[in-house]
Order: C-alpha cells, then structure tokens, then sequence
C-alpha cells in the first residue's frame, strides 16, 4: 500500500474515532477535533457514509450500525469465548455481582463480556478500554509479566493518573504486582474509574500463557472482602482453564 493510501485509510479511521469521540457530530465539529480540513471531509464522509460505516441524521454524522456488526463478529473471532461467557454468567448469578471477562489487545484491556443479573446494567462495560496499570483485569495480566516487560510498558506508555488512587509510580507498580503475585488476585481500588471497585483473576492457557482476566466488580460498599470475592473467582477460574485445556485436547 502506497503513503497516499495509508493517508487516505488513517483519514477515515480518524474521522469514525472523532465522530465516536463527540458522540456524533456536525463536518465543522468533525474537523475541528480531527484536525482534518472541511474539504477532504466532506470527501471521506461521503465514503463511509456510501460503505455504511457512518449514517448523517440532519446535520449530524452517527456511526452507523455496520461497524456495531463488525465488533460483534471481532467479539466471536476466538469460539472458546463462549465457554468463559456461560461461566462468567453462572458466577454473576451465584454471586448476585457483575462479572467481566477482559483480554489483553495493544496493551489495553478490553472488555468483551461484561455478565450481570441487573437487566438495566446489562452490558455497562462491553467495549470499554481499561489501562493495564489502573484497572484489576490490567493489573492481574502484567503480573504474568517478568519485571523487564513491565518496566518496557512503563517506559513506552508513562503511568497517567485516571483518579487520586491511580499508581503512577514505577517502584509502587512493581510492590502492587508482586503483592498480586503472592496472593493470586488483582484489586483495583477506585484507580480506573471513581465508584467502581473490582477484583480480578488471570485466566491462563494450557501452555501457561494469559488468555484473558475474570473479575468481579461493584460499588466499594458491596465488595468489602477481596479474599471472599478472590475465592468466588478461584473456583470458575480454574472451571475455564479445566475446559480450555479440554478444548486444546479435542
């Protein structure tokens, strides 16, 4: 692929994370948090809108439900999803709290399943990105890491604080990993997101890699206990990693 036609693909790619940014936007609008003259645009918008990646209500661009397809199909892209997915909903229902199952994709944490009995909050975390050094599911994944790949993320992706509870120094990264080490689960303490408290486990692979990160999440208020929430994770943790190494087998 030829520089104009990387600059024509990363101008569209632009233009649908702008109007994602905005929540729907005018062209001016779209420009001006883009950075991306009206002109060329317009052009493009035409485009995505013809490709049905974008839908234009009046004056405003809304993403358009083709790339809500695409994500469902890049959701399902691994089939023994599924089989964390039924777990993840036993467990919600066992434990009458929200349960999420995250993987780990350009050193982010992304939520694929996010399971609970509350109809309303059905689905409040899928989608969402997470930082790995500010969130329970990030913080159990980097501590499968040797301290020299945790130091390279550091070096490459800084520490940024999302609240006042966020690690944002190397050396208290290091003691918190090693603390989740020991005991075998990841807390995040209103780190990532004010209000929002979780406990989280890894999930590894038959050949001892990470497949991913089962966590359990709520106000602080109802998850007073980590080694209480810890061992209602353990148990279907170890459900996944018994059935994906049945899946490896056959």
């Amino acid at each position: 692929m030829g520089n104009r036609s990387r600059t024509t693909s990363k101008t569209s790619l632009l233009t649908i994370e702008a109007i994602r940014d905005l929540e729907g936007a005018t062209l001016s609008e779209i420009a001006d948090h883009a950075g991306i003259p009206v002109s060329t645009l317009h052009t493009h918008l035409h485009t995505l809108r013809e490709m049905e990646y974008v839908v234009r209500e009046g004056d405003t661009y809304q993403l358009g439900m083709k790339l809500f397809h695409l994500g469902e199909r890049a959701r399902w892209r691994d089939e023994r999803y599924q089989i964390v997915k039924e777990l993840a909903w036993n467990l919600s229902n066992r434990v009458g709290e929200e349960v999420s199952f995250a993987i780990k994709e350009n050193d982010r944490m992304i939520i694929l399943f996010d399971e609970t009995t509350t109809p309303s909050d059905e689905g409040f975390q899928v989608g969402r990105y997470f930082d790995l050094h500010s969130s329970a599911c990030g913080k159990a994944t980097l501590a499968e890491f040797p301290e020299s790949r945790v130091d390279e993320f550091v070096d490459r992706y800084g520490l940024p604080a999302h609240t006042d509870n966020t690690i944002t120094e190397r050396e208290a990264l290091h003691e918190d990993l090693e603390a989740i080490r020991e005991r075998g689960y990841a807390v995040n303490e209103q780190e990532e997101l004010e209000g929002l408290r979780a406990v989280a486990i890894a999930i590894e692979e038959p050949d001892g890699s990470v497949f991913g990160t089962l966590d359990i999440s709520g106000p602080p208020y109802r998850l007073p206990d980590d080694e209480v929430v810890a061992e209602r994770l353990r148990s279907t943790v170890a459900d996944v990693e018994a059935a994906l190494e049945d899946y490896e087998q056959g």
